[in-house]
C-alpha cells in the first residue's frame, strides 16, 4: 500500500505540482484570514450575576439575595469556582464555566435560579441580571479631546461608537467617562412641610408626571391610530409649572423642588497625558484580526477628524503594534533557523539533499497554517513559537528519508527505484519516530484550567506540523528527490569532516566496549549523580520573567473622597510622572479615576480608586540577532517604534522613586494616599505570585489573621507589595426603633419609607426627549450633611405630629469594609504579594511561612493557598500524569516497531538520563526551571527516542561487537544531522529570546540541551547497553566457544 502511494507520488508529477501550487494558494488565504494576537485565550468563559439595591449594606445584601443564589449555583454541575464581591448597594457573582459546557444551557439554568429568588426580594428591587461573559481581547483605546462641553464630547463618542459597532469582530466598545441624560428633581423638605404635605406622598405624585408606555391603538377600516402620552414635558419651565396632587392638596412642582436637566454622575473619569478626555476602550472577539481591525479604525478616525476638525482623536495602547512586532520577531527567528538548517545541510551533506529537504519545510508550514485556520486557532506568540520549536524536528524525517534515497543512488540504483525503495525502507522507523514525538506532546492537552487553555496551542501546532512533515516526506519529497537528487563526486570537504567524526566515534566505541559493564556503570552513575546535584540546587517558578510594555501605578485615597476629589489628588502625581520619565521610554500615560485593577488583575470600582497606565515604547534591539538579522527577515519591520533602551523593570524603579514621596503626603485629615502601588504586570494564568486566603467564623478574627500573615511576609526578603482586600469602608449607621418609638407606633418599615425620601437618590420615572430616554431622579438636599440625621423629624403614625428621629430610634454606628469577598459561598480575606524571583520563589516563601500557617490553623483559621504555588502544584501533578501517559504511548509504539520489550526499554532508558542536559542548560543560561521548561522535558521524551530507535533498528542483527559498532557508526551521520538541525532550529530561541518570546525560552533550553545530551547517549550509551543486555560478544570470544 505504501509502495503504491509512493509510486503515485512519483508517477504523477504534473498533478502533484498543481496540488503543491494549490496548497501555496490556500496557505496565503489562511494567513490573510487567520486571527493574529499576542497570546491565545487563557480565560475560561464565565457567567456573571449582578444586581443591587440602593442604600443596602453589603451584609444585608448577602443575607437578602446573594447567599441564596450562591447555594443554588453550587448545584449546577457545569459551573466551577464561584467568586462573589458584595459592596454597599450592589453585588457581583463571577462563576467559571467548565470547558465543554453549553453556555446557553448554563445561562438558562442561572436565570431560572434568579427567577426563583425574585419572589423574596423587595418589590422595588430590580431583578439581578445574568449573562455569559466570553473572553475578549484588548485592542486599542481612543481619546477624544477638544474645546467642547462634556455633553458634546459624549455625543461625538456615541457617534464614533455607533460607527465602530458596524465593524465585524469587535466584541466590546465602552466609553470611559460616559454619562446619561437625567432630570433631577431636588425636593425641598422645608417647603413641603410648610405646605403641610407628606414628603413620601409628594414623591409618589412626582413619579407619575411621565409615562413612556403606549396606551393602545384604534383600528378603523382603512386607518389605524396609535395612542400614547406626551412622555413628559421637555423643558425645565414646563416641569416646574406642572401641578401635582399630594393628598387633597394641589401644588406646582417648582414650589416644592428645584428642577434641572443634567448629565448623570460619572462613575469614571479618564485622563490622557494629564488632560481630561472621553475615551473609548475597544476589545475584539476571538476571531478578530487585530492588525486589520486597527487599520480600519485608523481610517475611520481620519474621516472623523475631517468631519470634526475641532476635536483631537488619539490612539493609544495599540495592541496591534505589539502583535506586529512580536510576530515579526518570531517570523525572523523561524526564517533564520531555516537558514541555519539549510547551511548545516550544505556543509555536512550535499546541495542535492539540502535542496530537497529545504523545499519540504515551507510545504509543511503551509499545510500546518491551513489546518490551524480550519481548527479555528489563531496566529500568536505561542503558536509561532511552537512552530519554531518544531522547525528542527521537521527536517529530521526529511533528512533520514532523503539520506537513505541518496545512499541507494550512490550504490547505483535507478532514480525512480531509489526514490521508492529509499522512502519505503524508512517508513516504519520514520512513522514510529513521528508518533513518539506526537505522543510526547499530545498528552499536554490534558492540562486543565486556564493553564491548559493557554498552553494547548503548542502541542497542537507541533503535532500538526509533524504530521504535515510526515505527509511531505513520503509524498512530495520522493518526487523532489527523483527530480533533483544527483550523486555528487566532488565532496572532499564534506567527506573529510565525516571521516574525522567517524574516527572519533569509532575510538569512543572501542574504548567503552573494552570493559562493557564497567563503562555502563560509570556512565549511568556519573549522569545520575550529576543530575541529582543539579536538581537539588535548582529553583522552580511558573513562568520566566520577561520585558513588558506597560507599568501600572494604582491605589486609593480616602474612602470618603468623591470622584472629583480623587481627580485633584492624582493630578500632581500625573504631572510628576509626565515631567520626569523620558519620552524615549514612555509613549503615553493614561489615568482612570474611579477604577483600578488590583493585585489579582480584578477590576474594582469606587470613587476613591485610581489606576495609571504607563504605556512604554517598544524595546530597542538588545542582542545581535534583533539588531542585525531580524530587521531583514521580518515581514513588516518598523524601526521608528523601537525607541526604548531600558527594561520595564528598570523604568519601574525610576517610577517608584517618583511615587515614593507621594506616599508620605499629609493633609488635615491624615494621609492623602491610603495606598500607591507600582507594578510591572506579567503574562500567564496567575496574577499574583503569592496569594493566600483566610476564612473563619468571625470577620474580626479573620482580619487579625490577615495582619499576622502580612507581618510574616514583610519579614521575608524578596517579597514586595504586600496587601490585602480587607479595606476599611464607609461607616454604616444602623437605626433601631426604641421602646418610645414603638409606643408611638413606629416600626422599621415606617422609618425606612419615611427616611428613604430624604436620603436615597433614586430613579422614580422615565421620559423621552429629542435625544432619547431621560431618567427622572428625585433627591433631597438634606443628605449633604451627616448632622442632618440628628435634627430630622418624622411624622408620628396616624397623626399630624412630628418627633425627632433621635427620640424614637437608637443610633448604632458600624465600621464596615469596602466589600465582602466570598468564594464558593464562604467569606474570605486574601493577602497578596509579588516576588523578586532572583531572591525567592513562591515555593521557598511558602516553606518559610509554614510556622505561620501552623499557628493560624491551630487558631481555627482555614487557609487556602492560591497564586503561583497552587498553580505550580496542580501543574506538576498534571505534567507528571502527562509524562506517564506519554512514556507509555512511546513504549507501545516501540514495542510495535521492535516486537521486543528489551529493545524498547533500551531506547526508553535514555529519557531519564537526558535530564542532565536539561538542568545543565538551565544552569548555564542562568534561569530557573519553569512550567514551559517542564513541558519541554515531556516533549523531549518523544524526541530523544527517535535517534535511539533508528540505532537499535540498525544494530539489532549484529552478531558480534565489531559488527555492532560498524552498524552503529552507519547511523552517525543521520543522528548528528537530525540533532544538529533540531538544535540549530532552536538556537535563536535559546540564545536570542526577547520580550514575550522568553516565555518559551525554557522549553527551547530543555529541548536543545536535552537533545545535545541525547545525541551522545544514542551514539555511545545505546549501543553499549544493547551489547550488555543481549550479551553480544567479541569475535575472539565467539571463536573460543
Amino acid at each position: 500500500m505504501i509502495r503504491r502511494f509512493l509510486e503515485f507520488a512519483i508517477d504523477k508529477p504534473l498533478l502533484n505540482h498543481i496540488l503543491l501550487t494549490f496548497i501555496v494558494l490556500l496557505s496565503i488565504f489562511a494567513y490573510v484570514n487567520i486571527p493574529k494576537e499576542i497570546f491565545p485565550p487563557m480565560n475560561m468563559d464565565k457567567v456573571t450575576v449582578s444586581g443591587g439595591y440602593a442604600g443596602t449594606s453589603a451584609d444585608v445584601l448577602d443575607k437578602m439575595v446573594v447567599k441564596t443564589i450562591e447555594d443554588d449555583l453550587q448545584n449546577i454541575d457545569e459551573l466551577d469556582t464561584i467568586k462573589t464581591t458584595i459592596k454597599n448597594g450592589s453585588f457581583s457573582i463571577l462563576v467559571d464555566i467548565k470547558p465543554g459546557s453549553d453556555n446557553i444551557s448554563v445561562l438558562n439554568d442561572v436565570k431560572d435560579i434568579i427567577s426563583s429568588v425574585k419572589k423574596d426580594l423587595p418589590a422595588d428591587m430590580a431583578e439581578p441580571i445574568a449573562k455569559v461573559r466570553l473572553h475578549s481581547f484588548p485592542l486599542v483605546l481612543i481619546a477624544l479631546a477638544g474645546d467642547k462641553t462634556k455633553k458634546e464630547l459624549l455625543e461625538r463618542a456615541d457617534e464614533l461608537k455607533s460607527e465602530l459597532s458596524r465593524f465585524k469582530d469587535l466584541s466590546e466598545i465602552s466609553i470611559r467617562g460616559d454619562a446619561e441624560d437625567e432630570l433631577v428633581i431636588k425636593i425641598n423638605e422645608q417647603k413641603i412641610l410648610a405646605f403641610g404635605l407628606s414628603p413620601s406622598l409628594a414623591i409618589e405624585s412626582i413619579r407619575n408626571i411621565s409615562s413612556i408606555f403606549p396606551i393602545g391603538t384604534i383600528k378603523e377600516r382603512g386607518s389605524h391610530l396609535y395612542i400614547s402620552t406626551y412622555n413628559g414635558e421637555k423643558n425645565q419651565e414646563s416641569i416646574e409649572s406642572t401641578v401635582i396632587s399630594v393628598g387633597d392638596f394641589r401644588v406646582r412642582i417648582g414650589d416644592i423642588a428645584d428642577v434641572s436637566f443634567k448629565l448623570s454622575d460619572e462613575s469614571e473619569l479618564s485622563h490622557y497625558n494629564g488632560v481630561r478626555n472621553v475615551s473609548l476602550n475597544i476589545s475584539k472577539s476571538e476571531n478578530g484580526n487585530s492588525i486589520e481591525l486597527v487599520k480600519q479604525i485608523r481610517e475611520l478616525l481620519k474621516e472623523s477628524s475631517k468631519k470634526h476638525p475641532e476635536l483631537q482623536y488619539e490612539i493609544y495602547t495599540d495592541t496591534s503594534i505589539w502583535i506586529k512586532n512580536r510576530l515579526n520577531t518570531v517570523f525572523a527567528n523561524i526564517l533564520f533557523g531555516l537558514m541555519l538548517v539549510f547551511i548545516a545541510m550544505l556543509i555536512f551533506i550535499n546541495r542535492g539533499i539540502a535542496m530537497v529537504v529545504a523545499i519540504g519545510i515551507p510545504v509543511s508550514f503551509m499545510i500546518g497554517l491551513i489546518v490551524t485556520e480550519l481548527m479555528g486557532d489563531s496566529l500568536n506568540m505561542l503558536s509561532l513559537l511552537g512552530a519554531l520549536i518544531a522547525l528542527g524536528m521537521l527536517v529530521d524525517e526529511a533528512i533520514v528519508v532523503a539520506e537513505n534515497i541518496y545512499r541507494h543512488l550512490e550504490e547505483g540504483m535507478e532514480r525512480r527505484e531509489a526514490a521508492i525503495v529509499g522512502a519505503l525502507e524508512m517508513f516504519p522507523a520514520v512513522l514510529a519516530a513521528t508518533l513518539t514525538t506526537v505522543f510526547a506532546f499530545l498528552p499536554m492537552l490534558l492540562l486543565s484550567g486556564e493553564m491548559g487553555m493557554f498552553i494547548k496551542i503548542i502541542p497542537i501546532m507541533i503535532t500538526v506540523l509533524l504530521l504535515s512533515s510526515l505527509f511531505e516526506a513520503f509524498y512530495f519529497l520522493p518526487l523532489h528527490a527523483h527530480d533533483f537528487l544527483r550523486v555528487s563526486h566532488d565532496e572532499s570537504f564534506t567527506k573529510s569532516i565525516w571521516k574525522k567524526l567517524r574516527s572519533w566515534h569509532n575510538t569512543a566505541l572501542h574504548f567503552v566496549f573494552k570493559k562493557k559493564w564497567l563503562s555502563l556503570i560509570v556512565i549511568v552513575v556519573t549522569i545520575l549523580s550529576l543530575t541529582f546535584v543539579l536538581i537539588k540546587n535548582s529553583k522552580f517558578q511558573l513562568f520566566p520573567d520577561f520585558d513588558t510594555t506597560q507599568i501600572y501605578v494604582y491605589g486609593k485615597v480616602n474612602i470618603n473622597s468623591e470622584l472629583e476629589d480623587t481627580e485633584k489628588i492624582i493630578t500632581d502625581l500625573e504631572k510628576k510622572l509626565l515631567a520626569n520619565i523620558k519620552s524615549d521610554d514612555v509613549s503615553s500615560i493614561t489615568s482612570v479615576i474611579g477604577f483600578t485593577l488590583d493585585a489579582k488583575n480584578v477590576a474594582e470600582t469606587g470613587e476613591h480608586l485610581f489606576h495609571i497606565f504607563i504605556d512604554l515604547h517598544e524595546r530597542a534591539p538588545t542582542n545581535v540577532f534583533d539588531t542585525y538579522i531580524s530587521p531583514y527577515l521580518s515581514i513588516e519591520y518598523s524601526k521608528d517604534v523601537l525607541k526604548r533602551n531600558r527594561s520595564a523593570k528598570e523604568i519601574a524603579v525610576e517610577v517608584e522613586s517618583i511615587v515614593k514621596p507621594f506616599r508620605n503626603l499629609k493633609d488635615k485629615d491624615g494621609s492623602v494616599y491610603d495606598e500607591v502601588v507600582v507594578r510591572v504586570p506579567g503574562a500567564g494564568v496567575v496574577a499574583s505570585d503569592i496569594e493566600v486566603s483566610l476564612s473563619g467564623n468571625n470577620e474580626q478574627k479573620i482580619i487579625e489573621g490577615v495582619k499576622k500573615l502580612e507581618s510574616a511576609l514583610a519579614e521575608i526578603s524578596g517579597v514586595n507589595n504586600v496587601s490585602n482586600d480587607a479595606n476599611i469602608g464607609e461607616k454604616e449607621l444602623k437605626l433601631r426603633v426604641n421602646e418610645y418609638g414603638q409606643q408611638l407606633g413606629f416600626n422599621e418599615e415606617l422609618i425606612s419609607r419615611e427616611l428613604r425620601t430624604y436620603y436615597l437618590k433614586g430613579e422614580y420615572a422615565k421620559m423621552f426627549n429629542d435625544s432619547g430616554l431621560v431618567r427622572v431622579k428625585i433627591e433631597s438636599g438634606i443628605n449633604e450633611k451627616i448632622s442632618s440625621i440628628d435634627t430630622i423629624e418624622v411624622q408620628v403614625p396616624s397623626s399630624n405630629q412630628y418627633v425627632l428621629l433621635s427620640d424614637v430610634c437608637d443610633f448604632i454606628m458600624i465600621q464596615g469594609f469596602v466589600a465582602l469577598k466570598k468564594e464558593d459561598g464562604v467569606r474570605i480575606r486574601t493577602v497578596v504579594a509579588s516576588l523578586d524571583k532572583k531572591i525567592q520563589t513562591s515555593a521557598e516563601v511558602m516553606k518559610k511561612l509554614e510556622p505561620t500557617f501552623g499557628q493560624l490553623r491551630s487558631d481555627g483559621y482555614k487557609i487556602d493557598i492560591k497564586g503561583e504555588e497552587k498553580e505550580n502544584n496542580k501543574n506538576k501533578k498534571e505534567m507528571m500524569r502527562s509524562a506517564v501517559i506519554a512514556i507509555f504511548l512511546i513504549f507501545i509504539t516501540l514495542v510495535w516497531l521492535f516486537d521486543s520489550i528489551k529493545k524498547s526499554l533500551i531506547v526508553i532508558s535514555t529519557i531519564p538520563l537526558v535530564l542532565l542536559g536539561v538542568y545543565f542548560g538551565h544552569m548555564v543560561m542562568g534561569i530557573n526551571l519553569t512550567m514551559p521548561g517542564m513541558i519541554g522535558i515531556v516533549g523531549l521524551a518523544g524526541v530523544v527516542v527517535n535517534d535511539g530507535l533508528i540505532v537499535v533498528n540498525f544494530i539489532k542483527h549484529a552478531s558480534d561487537t565489531e559488527e555492532l559498532m560498524k552498524k552503529a557508526q552507519t547511523r552517525l551521520r543521520p543522528i548528528l544531522l537530525t540533532s544538529l538541525t533540531t538544535v540549530l532550529g532552536l538556537s535563536t530561541l535559546i540564545f536570542f529570546a526577547s520580550g514575550q518570546a522568553m516565555i518559551l525560552q525554557p522549553m527551547a533550553i530543555s529541548l536543545g540541551f536535552g537533545i545535545a545530551c541525547a545525541t551522545v547517549l544514542n551514539l555511545i550509551y545505546v549501543p553499549l547497553l544493547y551489547a550488555v543486555v543481549f550479551k553480544i560478544k567479541d569475535k575472539e570470544e565467539i571463536s573460543k566457544i
